[in-house]
């Protein structure tokens, strides 16, 4: 009789086959933009889901810490169908979103120079002022977390003043000026490998939305291969030394520290731990843990993740013994040892810590719901960069949602949705309303439904049909 993690490596292969086929074929009809908040959480399922359940079918011993039954591996192959049947079912049916979408986050600054630097201030001083927070128990937190969203945030603001005025020598400057500072904070700030790939993703998105959506499908699919190659190039040779202020003499973390990481970069050797680390992370392996753990012998913890979540904010000083996430806990509730590290339940192990497959139906309704919502509005407003900044701040928390924890993942995408608004805020509340969607003055415009796009590349537009531009330029 076949071992049990047999039956997951062709489920694993189907499963990834069919998420492709998501991804590919609606952008290939015209149906749907490739560079989307739903094809990101697709890509980082194929690999936390698919490629890591591949892993713990062909390699079982490889982080195993548990002796799981036949049992276990069913019941993850059901946790993965119900949550991820009802996430296409809601994605694509559930019209709320689309409803909110038109209704919110409309009204945006001016896309003048001073706002642009008034923009990069403020988010660059809140990302250098998260290496070094007030220690006011509350305040510390929020900075931190709200600072290595800020750093994206810079990339795609100067990235887009740069697009509508390509040869102007101070936004040049600003733009390179920027994305080595960013580079430099991604690090120091300790954001970890989320944070580094919203500085690498800012520009592509930006450059998708602004001009490349117009190109044909091969174009797209040329140079987002290329970009995606050269991406996970980077981000497996930056998981090669992001430890560094861990290890030896450097202790600190400094931009000088973050600059020597960097030039580390080139002369990196891959090895396959590190390529585990990057493909999967075991994320299958500790899903079923969660779901032995939480079917024999533990009580489950409906609603933990909201839980959590609601109360993320409050200061542990105040309250001791808030929730705290079910990656920090499974190693000790599992009794791992040799092990001080969070371990990433995934999001089917989640779904069993909490009850089993009707919170798996009740998380996909939430997620499917939130990217909806996401892909409405960059859909109604492509020309946004502020909007296209929060996207990007938020790209590599996306990717890994699956993977978990999904409470910390979530956390920190309300933290990106906070800094858009705090930018808008400040932004109108000194330089007033600037630019106000819907806008009707692009060709973006000829079929707004996110589903009815196009089925061949649309015009291409203008040089004044981007959100940096000032409503009244456009009039005159």
């Amino acid at each position: 009789m076949a071992s049990p993690e047999t039956m997951l490596i062709p489920f694993c292969w189907g499963f990834i086959g069919i998420l492709l086929l998501l991804i590919i074929v609606p952008f290939a009809r015209g149906k749907s933009d490739l560079i989307t908040s739903w094809n990101l959480f697709l890509l980082g399922s194929i690999n936390y889901v698919g490629i890591a359940g591949l892993n713990a079918g062909n390699f079982p011993e490889l982080f195993r810490v548990l002796e799981y039954s036949r049992a276990d591996y069913v019941d993850f192959i059901t946790g993965v169908m119900a949550f991820f049947i009802s996430l296409v079912l809601v994605y694509h049916y559930f019209k709320f979103p689309r409803k909110m979408a038109g209704r919110t986050m409309r009204k945006w600054p001016p896309g003048t120079p001073a706002v642009l630097y008034f923009i990069l201030a403020v988010s660059i001083g809140m990302a250098v002022l998260s290496l070094s927070p007030p220690p006011i128990p509350g305040v510390r937190q929020i900075i931190a977390q709200l600072g290595n969203k800020a750093i994206v945030l810079a990339v795609a603001v100067s990235f887009a003043a740069w697009f509508r005025d390509r040869t102007n020598p101070i936004l040049i400057g600003t733009l390179i000026v920027v994305v080595m500072l960013s580079l430099l904070l991604a690090i120091a700030a300790g954001g970890g490998r989320r944070t580094m790939l919203g500085v690498v993703a800012a520009i592509p998105i930006c450059l998708y939305w602004f001009m490349l959506r117009y190109r044909s499908f091969t174009y797209n699919a040329i140079v987002f291969g290329t970009l995606g190659a050269l991406s996970f190039l980077l981000l497996l040779g930056y998981s090669q030394v992001r430890h560094f202020d861990r290890r030896g003499e450097n202790t600190e973390r400094s931009l000088a520290n973050s600059a020597s990481a960097l030039l580390k970069l080139p002369t990196t050797k891959f090895d396959a731990t590190a390529l585990n680390s990057m493909l999967g992370q075991n994320s299958v392996q500790f899903s079923l843990a969660a779901i032995h753990l939480y079917r024999h012998d533990h009580e489950t913890e409906p609603f933990h993740a909201i839980y959590y979540v609601s109360t993320n904010w409050i200061p542990r000083i105040f309250w001791e013994n808030k929730p705290i996430g079910l990656g920090y806990t499974l190693p000790k509730t599992a009794q791992a040892r040799g092990t001080r590290a969070t371990w990433g339940p995934g999001i089917v192990g989640h779904g069993y810590h909490e009850g089993g497959w009707p919170m798996l139906v009740f998380y996909a309704v939430l997620v499917a719901s939130s990217l909806r919502y996401l892909d409405e509005l960059i859909v109604r407003e492509p020309r946004n960069a502020y909007l296209l900044a929060a996207f990007a701040a938020m790209s590599g928390h996306i990717f890994g949602w699956t993977r978990g924890d999904i409470g910390t993942f979530t956390i920190q995408i309300i933290g990106a949705v906070l800094v858009l608004l705090l930018l808008g805020i400040l932004g109108r509340v000194f330089f007033g309303t600037g630019v106000v969607y819907p806008r009707t003055d692009g060709p973006e415009f000829v079929n707004r439904n996110l589903f009815a796009l196009r089925r061949k590349p649309l015009a291409q537009p203008s040089p004044t049909d981007f959100a940096w531009v000032h409503k009244q330029e456009v009039k005159d």
